[in-house]
């Protein structure tokens, strides 16, 4: 494969990712999920996946051609779960370190992926099959909250009996809205993706790669849809206001599906990644950690005061679509200006660089 200062393909993928994001963070915020059509439910179930493998591809590629080190991770991934408390604490007003947020999983993942990259593929292959094992049994064994621990600590009527150590423990483990079990699977998975993909000439654009993506992709999706379907498709999950995603619990059969997802679309970009058509989404590629801060503050701020979340059943379908629309166009106008701003001010701040992309 060629050698690029900046992975086109990387880029590309993770804009899509936020694409897929926006969408799926914004529109159960104007218009009720039980509205959303499941091709959309499905849809916003794959940014996540995405986004987290991502950061453990990057950790593999940069710790092996930068030498960086433990030091260096540990930052990152303590400026990570920072941002994701400050997130919590002043756009959420919700008391960090107790859902557990994308942003948290993220973070360790960085570590655990780090500490895992000297290891052999079959420790690695062994520490995903042991992470689905024991989600497996802790979604067949323990009770799952159907909506994740949250303290709105400004709220006069806050319950704190409820920030108790064992309950958040449990959502860090099981039931937040990214529970180590099963999500730290994902980032260890990057670090696969990234040991493979060098060894090819064209990325992942071999036959050889999508055969294997289509086939977990396909056995993942029909067992999730026969172990998890009583009246309609997938109703045996939880359906978590306002998010319709189909991983409340991501369970095995998700997991697999989605493998094998990353692994085609990894192959469709190595393939295309040539091609015009991508390059808006470079933009939103380069500027990912500022573009999830500036869309959550977006919705909490102004779609879900002028919307009145509690209302959403209220709002047709469509004005969802709009919404969803109108946050596309400012996100890539401010990362489009975010990337004219890093053009011109070359700088190895590390703060700069962390929140607007290096």
């Amino acid at each position: 494969m060629s050698t690029f200062k900046r992975d086109s393909s990387i880029d590309i993928i993770r804009g899509i990712a936020i694409v897929i994001m926006l969408g799926a963070n914004v529109v159960g915020y104007v218009t009720s999920c039980e509205l959303h059509p499941l091709w959309f439910d499905i849809y916003s179930s794959l940014a996540a996946p995405m986004f987290i493998l991502l950061s453990g591809y990057m950790v593999a590629i940069n710790s092996s051609k930068k030498h960086k080190s433990l030091n260096y991770y540990l930052l990152r991934a303590g400026m990570i779960m920072l941002t994701a408390a400050i997130i919590d604490g002043l756009i959420w007003q919700l008391l960090p370190f107790a859902s557990f947020d994308v942003l948290y999983v993220i973070g360790l993942g960085m570590l655990v992926v780090f500490l895992l990259e000297k290891s052999h593929l079959t420790v690695k292959f062994g520490f995903i099959a042991a992470v689905l094992l024991i989600s497996f049994l802790l979604q067949h064994t323990w009770e799952y909250m159907e909506f994740p621990l949250e303290i709105e600590f400004l709220s006069g009527e806050a319950d704190y009996s409820a920030y108790s150590f064992f309950n958040v423990i449990k959502a860090w483990l099981y039931d937040g809205w990214f529970p180590v079990f099963p999500w730290i699977a994902f980032p260890v998975l990057g670090s696969i993706f990234a040991h493979f993909r060098k060894q090819y000439t064209n990325g992942f654009a071999e036959i050889k790669p999508v055969l294997y993506g289509a086939a977990l992709t396909i056995a993942g999706f029909a067992w999730l849809y026969f172990a998890y379907t009583e009246g309609y498709a997938f109703d045996l999950l939880v359906k978590r206001e306002p998010y319709g995603e189909i991983f409340y619990p991501a369970t095995v059969p998700f997991m697999i599906a989605t493998f094998g997802v990353c692994l085609l679309v990894f192959a469709f970009i190595d393939k295309t990644r040539e091609s015009i058509v991508w390059k808006p989404l470079t933009i939103f590629g380069q500027t990912s950690l500022f573009n999830y801060i500036l869309h959550t503050g977006i919705i909490a701020y102004i779609v879900t005061p002028v919307f009145n979340f509690e209302e959403v059943g209220l709002h047709p379908l469509y004005m969802g679509w709009i919404v969803y629309g109108l946050l596309v166009l400012v996100s890539y106008i401010f990362s489009y200006g975010v990337t004219l701003i890093k053009r011109k001010v070359k700088t190895r701040n590390f703060l700069f660089n962390f929140y607007f992309g290096g």
